[in-house]
């Protein structure tokens, strides 16, 4: 499954590691895992392509 899959759906559940989304219009969920455990802002907004990391 490709991320771009899940972006219609819900978080139901976060870890200090991990999200668990359900799709909208099925009972499916999902477990995703944050390895390295890093998330970085962007200073662009509009779109992550080409955008700088602070």
């Amino acid at each position: 499954m490709k991320i771009k899959e899940l972006l219609n759906g819900t978080v139901v559940g976060t870890g200090t590691d991990y999200l668990v989304i359900q799709k909208e219009n099925q009972k499916k969920r999902y477990l995703v895992e944050i390895h390295p455990n890093s998330i970085r802002e962007l200073k662009n907004s509009s779109t992550p392509y080409g955008s700088q990391i602070d």
